[in-house]
């Protein structure tokens, strides 16, 4: 069989620990045919092959985004971004330009503030300055609290006398009116559900587009998170591009944890599906974000004497929930971000250990972002997966100190937990921060946000090497998603996904990383970005 592709003269790192290094690769029907030295694979090439010269640059295994709710990255490119503002008069001046583009009953929408780099508090009366007539929704850059001014409010008839909906809270000021700030998803659907919808063709145009950005990037895997409950239509447009042929991506779905009767009902099973788009896990909430001080913790907030964040799922409806998961096959995945909760999820994973037997795939629990020291091997365990994003780091790092005080130096404990044997996968958790993979390993690797603070990285005895956090981001989510035997590494047999990068990231210093890009992306052995 003649390879329709051959990579040659690359630095190829193949993440296969039994051949960590080769010089060319050959791709055939959407596989690796073959890896190793230039002279042992340009002899298969064929009148048809494509042969692609890399220049001594390095090739790696195609990467995964472990954490990503995709659906939402694609449409929060058409809306208002605060991400990243430090200052309050820019968010005014941004918010300002859409008041004055603004269509006729149509939203304002916008996401990423971050009121911990303001001198101002979020308000409905300040929005309503910048807008006092057409409805405004803001997400967090957390996506667990929303900002909505006066017409918002009123168009979705919040008042004094609206009740707190269950696991949420309506903030209020001290006349019990709200204030403009929604906590938690029960509370923000209270907006959310009048906002105006994208029709389906829409939202596939949308994210064909947002494929191809990712490309560019060198993702060509991810784990969906809550599809369905993030858009009810999400699952059925992953499936209307994969019948259009559309779908250059493996899609792992982690289906919303109020979806699992409906699916134990239908018998399905993690996995169902084909090579591009498969069911995954059962994603549940234990608890809220740092950033909105939501986070179910041990002990209280620094600064409090009675705030210990919020309980979105009991560690009891955790254990019902995965007594019942366990037994339509499923395994769970848990958003934790407080040390409390981390705890509390970890010994309800450990009561229903997944059954390896019938292949049900490991537990896992998202952003682990507080541990307690005593619990730093607690996952490691029971084979529990820290799925992570060291790119919150870039902005989470100031407002940990703020908010966790001494505490904080086991915040993001990447390298205390992989010590431990804790298996570890990468992503992002776009469009809650950057979906750029690049910023990611600049972050596990320095420990610093993008302006190299702070000085000599944040608790710096956490910091990875380099092939570990690859690793992260190639065979960590491969083994999470149960796909070790077809992706994750570079090796004939495995899905011939790789990316040729502009710079070696083994030979630059790990601040230059954040500037690294692609030069080419391959996808079930065809380019699709070059």
């Amino acid at each position: 069989m003649n390879p329709n592709l051959i990579v040659h003269n690359a630095k190829i790192y193949t993440v296969n620990p039994a051949n960590p290094w080769a010089q060319a690769v050959a791709c055939a029907n959407g596989r690796v045919l073959a890896v190793g030295r230039n002279a042992d694979i340009l002899p298969l090439a064929g009148p048809n092959t494509r042969q692609i010269d890399a220049g001594g640059k390095l090739l790696l295994p195609g990467f995964t985004d472990a954490h990503v709710h995709f659906l939402q990255y694609a449409i929060r490119q058409r809306q208002v971004s605060l991400f990243g503002l430090h200052n309050f008069d820019d968010v005014r001046r941004r918010l300002q330009q859409a008041v004055a583009q603004a269509q006729p009953g149509l939203w304002i929408e916008g996401w990423g503030w971050d009121e911990h780099r303001w001198d101002v508090q979020p308000t409905a009366a300040l929005l309503d300055e910048i807008a006092p007539d057409i409805p405004v929704a803001l997400a967090r850059v957390d996506m667990h609290t929303w900002w909505a001014n006066s017409a918002a409010l009123k168009q979705a008839g919040i008042t004094r006398h609206t009740p707190n909906p269950p696991e949420s809270r309506i903030e209020r000021d001290a006349d019990g009116n709200p204030t403009g700030l929604l906590r938690e998803w029960n509370a923000i659907a209270l907006v959310r559900q009048h906002l105006p919808r994208p029709n389906s063709a829409t939202l596939r145009r949308w994210l064909r587009q947002a494929i191809s950005q990712v490309h560019r990037l060198g993702i060509t895997g991810i784990h969906d998170q809550r599809v369905e409950r993030e858009g009810r239509q999400s699952a059925r447009l992953w499936q209307s591009l994969r019948r259009a042929k559309e779908l250059e991506l493996r899609v792992h779905m982690n289906i919303a944890a109020e979806f699992l009767p409906e699916i134990s009902t239908l018998g399905l099973q993690p996995g169902f599906g084909d090579d591009r788009l498969w069911l995954g896990h059962i994603k549940a909430f234990a608890d809220g974000t740092m950033g909105s001080q939501t986070a179910l913790m041990l002990a209280p907030f620094e600064g409090s004497t009675d705030n210990t964040g919020l309980v979105v799922t009991s560690a009891q409806q955790l254990g019902e929930l995965a007594a019942q998961a366990r037994r339509a096959g499923f395994s769970l995945s848990v958003h934790a971000i407080g040390d409390r909760a981390v705890r509390d999820t970890a010994h309800v994973m450990a009561e229903f250990p997944p059954d390896t037997e019938s292949g049900q795939l490991p537990h896992r629990i998202e952003h682990v972002q507080l541990v307690h020291p005593t619990d730093l091997t607690l996952l490691a365990q029971h084979g529990i997966f820290a799925s992570v994003q060291p790119v919150h780091l870039h902005l989470d790092w100031r407002t940990a100190k703020k908010v966790w005080g001494r505490r904080a130096r086991t915040n993001y404990a990447f390298r205390s937990l992989h010590r431990a044997g804790t298996p570890l996968a990468f992503g992002s958790d776009a469009p809650v921060a950057p979906i750029n993979p690049m910023l990611g390993i600049h972050a596990a690797l320095t420990r610093q946000d993008t302006e190299g603070q702070p000085a000599g990285g944040y608790y710096p005895e956490e910091k990875l090497s380099l092939e570990t956090v690859i690793h992260a981001y190639t065979a960590g989510p491969a083994a999470l998603a149960g796909k070790s035997a077809v992706q994750g590494s570079i090796s004939p047999g495995k899905w011939a996904d790789m990316i040729l990068l502009n710079q070696n990231l083994f030979e630059i210093e790990p601040d230059d990383i954040q500037h690294a890009s692609v030069a080419l992306t391959v996808f079930n052995g065809q380019v699709v970005f070059e």
